[in-house]
């Protein structure tokens, strides 16, 4: 893995090409933004209302944060727990509600990257090809869900027999070890299936595809054909994100929230890192679009083009290819 990490370094022009096209498509990664920041709002509102009503109104709880310990949540729970986990149980709501609306908006912003950013057909191309990539979804899932149930079982029966044939049994530290091992395989097969499924999404919309078995497989084969392109640039961008947050965590950890002053610094940071979250979303669609647009397919039949019908406007020459698959 480090070395098509390497060899996707070589291919700088080309990433810096598709940053400055995400970043020159603003008012995307702004609409990107809202539509992330909204859903979370009511609820993030009502659990500030919440939590200053308990404290009544007191910044001392948010100062022992930064020594904060299982003892201090668990006396706060056992004192305003009743009014907390409601507001708990609907964030999770809400993250599932944000998680279908960055899988409807996925269609949206593969086609603003190949015909140019509206918000009339971003809103037609996120509904269009919202139940494939939901299925896509679903099938990500599954084999992520698979392999994480092989993963486990392999490190278990492995523990397992070593013990059994070892004269002295296994040491806390090789235990670590062991984890630490299969955490690491876990984590690059992972990765591995999140590229393919991202190459899959682009697939489907470039080549109008709608079975998602046999999208996933061609894009599989397509990464695999094409490592250090696909992969390799993958793996960079998420190199480049694990830096942000940990860049976010370090700054979030310097200050303490002990006056407002501080309370909207820390606000305003994490919304910057939400937001380069996005921008790296769409970075990554960027180069996946490029990559399938250049590099051979192993495609086992040739599709037709997506297209989205729309009455033809009166007194107007046939639509281009790329205008037939929306009509704003």
């Amino acid at each position: 893995s480090m070395t098509i990490f390497g060899v996707a370094l070589c291919h700088l022009p080309m990433l810096l090409q598709a940053l400055t096209n995400t970043l020159r498509q603003w008012p995307l990664l702004v609409l990107l933004f809202l539509l992330t920041l909204l859903p979370a709002l009511p609820t993030a509102l009502a659990f500030f209302s919440t939590f200053g009503s308990e404290t009544a109104g007191s910044l001392a709880p948010l100062q022992l944060l930064p020594s904060f310990n299982y003892t201090v949540f668990a006396d706060f729970m056992h004192e305003h727990g009743k009014a907390v986990w409601p507001l708990i149980r609907a964030g999770w709501w809400t993250a599932l509600l944000s998680l279908l609306l960055s899988v409807w908006a996925k269609g949206g912003i593969l086609y603003s990257i190949t015909n140019g950013f509206s918000a009339g057909t971003f809103w037609q191309a996120g509904t269009r090809y919202f139940g494939q990539n939901l299925r896509l979804l679903g099938v990500t899932g599954l084999l992520v869900a698979i392999w994480l149930i092989f993963l486990l079982l392999t490190g278990v029966l492995t523990t397992l027999l070593l013990d059994e044939g070892l004269d002295d049994p296994f040491s806390e530290r090789g235990y670590v070890i062991i984890a630490v091992l299969m955490s690491l395989v876990f984590g690059l097969v992972l990765a591995r299936i999140l590229c393919a499924s991202q190459y899959a999404s682009v697939l489907m919309y470039e080549r109008n595809e709608t079975t998602v078995l046999r999208a996933f497989g061609q894009s599989w084969r397509f990464v695999g054909q094409h490592r250090a392109a696909t992969f390799g640039r993958y793996l960079l961008l998420i190199g480049i994100g694990t830096l942000l947050l940990t860049l976010y965590l370090w700054l979030e950890l310097g200050f303490e929230a002990s006056n407002w002053l501080l309370i909207g610094f820390l606000f305003g940071l994490q919304q910057a890192f939400i937001f380069s979250r996005i921008a790296l979303t769409v970075w990554a669609l960027q180069i996946a679009s490029a990559n399938v647009a250049t590099f051979p397919q192993p495609l086992d039949q040739v599709f037709d083009a997506p297209i989205i019908s729309a009455p033809t406007p009166p007194h107007t020459d046939a639509a281009t290819p790329d205008e037939g698959r929306l009509v704003e």
